[in-house]
């Protein structure tokens, strides 16, 4: 024992060292096994399908290997970071593995303790230090190299969530399993806009119509360039991932506006490019709502700057996004009057936005297909009311509140705020709340599932409101504070991305298996007539966008009275398949009939009219 301690206390190997290695080689083999394929990590027979003898040989042979590595090293440094990359390692393996909103909550909890024990706030400062170290490497002293290297790591993060999102949502496309609502609309929409200038549909109101009698998303004209340039769908999925990254450019400019680091700026970069509602509200397809995301954080910016000009442009901009997207400006308004002492600004901006909403609700009401104020009927008696939601938030708040905190919507709230480890409600200033508004307006309080769901649109305006918060009150803290904090909301953020959007990794195989069916279904609407009036199902209408004339095949109610000239059956779903021989027992001719694929038929009774 005395040879084993002097040994020890040759090595400069603490208790404490030594624990550090455990837990990190713990952490290692563990993410072995979760990798190694056979049972799933989620599955209660994973355990028992573990050798237990593989296990301690891989620990063992680990903690020899490590403790070897380490043993010249004088500083806990090798072994503090050993600890807390094994851990990060591991637990966004079982993330990524076992997709659960309380898994998630717990290993970022994990994660916080093990970093707060391995790094410590004493040692962040330290490195903190280091990067003004006139004894250290050139490219630590040099603030302006700094500065070039996070502006690097800025234009990869563009580039890698343009790449990650724009093409896997491209991919849904070339699968065939983006439907047309909303992907067909808004596929026909823009080829109606490249011709005509004018965004009619066929297949969203059945009928022809122009979306904006649904919804007034100007902004859309800003994507049609770009469209007219590369003529196919998938432009506008790619538009989309590349206008959420732009986001990336207010950020670090916010970021430098509140002192903050460039390595503080490069892990807020890191958290909203990982951020879980950021990615996952791209993959049901393009929706006019990516621009509120950017152009938010530009309008918080042109705020912070005092500079008037970017502050119109911004609002305006905003306003043309959605008919529902002053809701923002009102909110922010009401938050510049308080946060920053003015009044003429602040109040010419809530004017502005709650005329135009006003405006744009009665458009819609009296010109167009209704606001969709139906998706606050929990407010109502009568179906829902503009005047219904105020009076009820004024006289009625604890029903408010007790609408917002139903269990599915306190897990979106946990996917919302825990990847910015909950810095947007620690404030110190109570004004700041007023920008927590729109979440609790547009998100919380709405019945419609999809408002409080991580996989769709809706999270993208408030995403920006969330971080405006977060680099607003992470400066607010003391410096050795500030890193550990910022460490945390990129840890989390990655959490969150691998236990809500990794999983979208697995269209890349699913279209490698059902790749033959997809050029089958590519040769059967290749025959379709691009100048024919077409019913077809939901995921092969997008396909169709040339066609002037659209609509959706309902599988509980099809129109066999000849409506269209053709009829374009999805038959890899039963639902769908059955409707095959009831269109041929009505007299449809079949052109082409692809079992598993797709079936075309032709009506020869069919008499062209007005869409």
């Amino acid at each position: 024992m005395t040879r084993v301690a002097q040994w020890f206390k040759k090595q400069s190997l603490s208790g404490r060292k030594m624990a550090m290695r455990l837990a990190g080689v713990f952490f290692l083999v563990n993410t072995i096994m979760v990798w190694r394929g056979g049972t799933p990590y989620d599955d209660p027979a994973f355990a028992a399908s573990v050798n237990i003898g593989i296990w301690a040989a891989l620990y063992i042979a680990g903690l020899l290997f490590f403790c070897a590595l380490f043993s010249f090293a004088k500083s806990e440094t090798p072994d503090r970071l050993f600890l807390v990359v094994t851990c990060f390692v591991f637990l966004v393996s079982i993330l990524f593995k076992a997709k659960d909103a309380w898994l998630f909550a717990i290993c970022c909890a994990l994660f916080a303790g093990v970093a707060a024990w391995g790094l410590g706030l004493s040692f962040l400062r330290k490195a903190e230090n280091s990067l003004l170290d006139s004894d250290g490497p050139h490219f630590l002293r040099s603030p302006r190299v700094s500065r070039s290297v996070s502006i690097g790591i800025y234009a990869a993060l563009f580039a890698a969530f343009a790449a990650f999102v724009g093409g896997l949502t491209a991919l849904r496309y070339e699968m065939y399993i983006s439907p047309n609502f909303d992907f067909g609309i808004f596929s026909q929409m823009f080829e109606y806009m490249k011709e005509t200038g004018i965004p009619y549909t066929t297949c969203e109101r059945d009928g022809l119509l122009s979306h904006f009698q649904v919804h007034l998303s100007f902004i859309y004209y800003l994507i049609l360039p770009f469209y007219a340039l590369f003529h196919t769908p998938l432009t506008l999925n790619i538009a989309q991932a590349v206008i959420l990254a732009t986001g990336l450019y207010p950020l670090w400019l916010l970021c430098k506006k509140h002192r903050l680091s460039d390595s503080l700026t490069v892990l807020l970069g890191i958290a909203y490019i990982f951020y879980p509602a950021l990615s996952a509200g791209c993959f049901y397809d393009i929706h006019e709502n990516c621009f509120l995301t950017p152009l938010l954080l530009c309008l918080l910016l042109a705020i912070d700057q005092d500079n008037t000009i970017a502050l119109i442009l911004s609002a305006v901009m905003v306003c043309a996004v959605k008919e529902d997207a002053p809701i923002y400006l009102i909110f922010i308004a009401i938050w510049m009057a308080f946060a920053k002492k003015k009044i003429v600004k602040p109040l010419l901006l809530l004017v502005f936005s709650v005329g135009y909403f006003l405006l744009a609700v009665w458009y819609l009401d009296s010109h167009g297909d209704g606001a969709m104020l139906y998706r606050y009927a929990n407010f109502s008696t009568d179906g829902g009311s503009l005047t219904d939601i105020v009076k009820a938030c004024l006289v009625n708040p604890g029903y408010v509140f007790s609408q917002c905190l139903d269990e599915d919507k306190m897990v979106f709230f946990l996917q919302m705020m825990l990847p910015l480890g909950f810095l947007p409600l620690f404030s110190t200033r109570i004004s700041s709340y007023i920008l927590l508004g729109p979440f609790m307006l547009i998100n919380l309080m709405s019945y419609y599932p999809y408002q409080h769901s991580l996989d769709y649109q809706y999270n993208f305006g408030v995403t920006a409101l969330l971080f405006y918060l977060t680099i607003v009150n992470l400066s607010a803290r003391k410096q050795q504070t500030r890193r550990f904090l910022a460490l945390l909301c990129a840890a989390f953020a990655v959490f969150g991305f691998s236990a809500f959007v990794g999983e979208r990794l697995g269209y890349i195989s699913y279209y490698q298996n059902t790749k033959e069916v997809c050029d089958t279904l590519d040769e059967v609407v290749a025959q379709v007539p691009k100048d024919a009036s077409v019913y077809s199902s939901t995921f092969l209408l997008p396909h169709l966008y040339q066609n002037k004339i659209l609509y959706q095949l309902n599988a509980d109610s099809p129109d066999l009275s000849g409506r269209t000239e053709y009829v374009l059956i999805d038959l890899r779903f039963q639902e769908f398949s059955d409707l095959y021989p009831l269109y041929v027992q009505a007299g449809f001719q079949t052109v082409v009939y692809e079992e598993g694929a797709a079936a075309l038929l032709y009506c020869p009774f069919y008499e062209a009219a007005e869409p």
